[in-house]
């Protein structure tokens, strides 16, 4: 019986141990799961409903009504980004931020940051086309930004990742 019961352990231990070390096979990290070849981000502040400390926001407690941001393949090695900013009222300063970011396989890196700014207007926009490297993934981070006086209100917004053929 003792040599059984040894063997029942032996067995159950090698089971063990197999179970343990059998590699486990991980979703990989890409950003999209599909290859799209345009993406769009679109917000709209009326219609988060958004409050501050608890209390219902009004427009008078912010700038910015609209943030966007898209990334398309223009199927040459090129993409092309687009971005604007849209506020409730004339300010100051408005502008709009597009960072092209690529995909590295375990982070994204920005590749480069294109500003357009508009003086004493509720709205900014920009369009920047920039040469990439093909059989890659990108996407646009856009950042948002407005001031009027001493109010200044700031955002930002990532569209979903496009492979480039």
């Amino acid at each position: 019986m003792s040599k059984l019961k040894s063997l029942l352990v032996l067995v159950f231990m090698l089971l063990t141990v197999f179970i343990i070390s059998v590699p486990v096979v991980a979703a990989t990290d890409l950003p999209i799961p599909e290859s799209k070849s345009h993406a769009v981000v679109h917000h709209e502040r009326d219609i988060l409903k958004s409050d501050i400390n608890g209390h219902e926001i009004k427009t008078r407690d912010y700038l910015i009504n609209e943030w966007h941001g898209e990334i398309r393949d223009l199927d040459n090695g090129q993409v092309e980004m687009y971005g604007y900013t849209s506020c409730n009222r004339v300010c100051d300063e408005v502008s709009v931020q597009l960072v092209l970011q690529q995909w590295t396989g375990s982070t994204w890196r920005n590749l480069g940051s294109y500003t357009f700014v508009d003086y004493n207007a509720d709205y900014a926009w920009g369009v920047k086309t920039v040469s990439v490297e093909q059989g890659k993934y990108y996407r646009t981070k856009s950042l948002h930004y407005a001031e009027d006086g001493s109010l200044i209100d700031q955002t930002s917004a990532i569209t979903d990742a496009i492979f480039v053929e």
